[in-house]
């Protein structure tokens, strides 16, 4: 039963996230090609040697980069505001710039489901601890974990909607 109701949170969530991840993948390919052309391969393009490397040249594989992500690494709001004024200063047209915004808002609706999930799937771990003072502090400490996070996403998506004006 337990395992059933995992299985449908995580199912729930990627349903709901899938929109988000389909939406910022789209807008990577663009800008790919927008970069580097549509007919020629990535590594043949002249000025772009460092600039992309592939999963096997990068200090940490996939599965440590994304745990960072998720627990105390999440950018923080002034560097996210520098990272946003930076990519709308190269980006050319209005068009452009709007999926930009769109594509950020879709990954910060992504990472507040994900929030939620995980909040939920720590709850109903701590719900499980026998000792009710470790329990308490436990429940504790993973409300205040999640409303810091969830008041990062919230100036970070304060900040695309005045970047979207």
């Amino acid at each position: 039963m337990m395992k059933m109701k995992h299985s449908a949170l995580l199912l729930a969530t990627s349903l709901l996230a899938t929109p988000a991840w389909v939406s910022a993948a789209d807008h990577h390919a663009e800008q790919a090609k927008a970069h580097h052309g549509q007919n020629m391969p990535m590594h043949m393009k002249e000025g772009c040697e460092g600039e992309h490397r592939g999963m096997h040249k990068q200090r940490h594989h996939h599965g440590q980069r994304h745990h960072e992500m998720m627990g105390a690494k999440m950018m923080d709001p002034a560097r996210f505001e520098q990272h946003l004024e930076k990519r709308l200063a190269k980006l050319e047209t209005p068009e452009l710039k709007a999926q930009f915004i769109s594509s950020q808002q879709a990954r910060l609706a992504s990472a507040e489901q994900s929030r939620l999930l995980h909040k939920m799937m720590a709850e109903h771990k701590a719900g499980q601890i026998d000792d009710n003072a470790l329990k308490a502090a436990t429940l504790e400490k993973i409300a205040a974990d999640h409303k810091l996070k969830q008041l990062r996403i919230k100036q970070m998506q304060d900040q695309l909607a005045a970047a979207s004006k």
